[in-house]
């Protein structure tokens, strides 16, 4: 018998052994004890008159466990929950954490060794409302043979800002995603999302707004 022979003989039942075994090496992997940080989210229960004045920090859990339960906390992470006393607005509230304060969910069975860090700076101030203008970032480029007919309109053109007072009071505007339009013929309309990048701590409503307009021949 040649080696190609050899080889060939059996194929089937050797590539369902080499298939089994690789399962086998996976499920065995997957029990094996490791350990491995976890992000962790903080929600914050607090005062109506209240709000946060700065991002809360990263928190993570150092948990252990077998591996393939590491895998089931993409849907569903951790949590700390946390209540902070009303007399703790407008200043800076200082928070202690432990592992005993992590919610796990009821189908992972691992073990929090440890959160990092312990202790956590929540800083507040009186929670605010107002209206701002909306701030239009769009270039649009009309096919050869039309101009832009008018400017480019923004519906809403003011949107509702909630959150610190502090931090409101710094913003005159919100500005709208970057928006490039190429070879624009006739009318155009895009929704387009709010730039929330810096405005971690605030609400925004709507989230998107609608940009439009129209071209004419030159």
């Amino acid at each position: 018998m040649s080696i190609r022979e050899a080889i060939v003989r059996h194929w089937p039942l050797k590539l369902a052994a080499l298939a089994l075994s690789l399962i086998v090496w996976v499920l065995i992997a997957l029990e094996e004890p490791a350990t491995h940080l976890e992000d962790i989210r903080l929600e914050l229960s607090l005062a109506p008159t209240a709000a946060l004045a700065e991002p809360l920090p990263p928190i993570q859990a150092l948990i252990a466990g077998p591996r393939g339960e590491f895998l089931k906390l993409a849907s569903a992470p951790l949590v700390i929950r946390a209540a902070i006393p009303e007399s703790a607005e407008g200043a800076h509230h200082h928070l202690v954490i432990s592992p005993s304060d992590v919610e796990l969910p009821r189908n992972v069975k691992v073990t929090v060794q440890e959160v990092l860090p312990r202790e956590i700076d929540v800083v507040l101030d009186r929670r605010a409302e107002r209206t701002v203008p909306v701030a239009v970032r769009a270039v649009v480029e009309p096919e050869a043979g039309y101009t832009l007919d008018g400017p480019v309109t923004v519906a809403p053109a003011v949107v509702q800002v909630a959150g610190a007072r502090s931090v409101i009071g710094a913003i005159d505007s919100i500005a709208t995603q970057s928006l490039l339009l190429k070879n624009v013929i006739g009318t155009f309309e895009r929704v387009v999302p709010l730039d929330t990048t810096g405005h971690a701590v605030l609400h925004i409503s709507p989230a998107s707004v609608t940009l439009s307009g129209r071209t004419r021949k030159t």
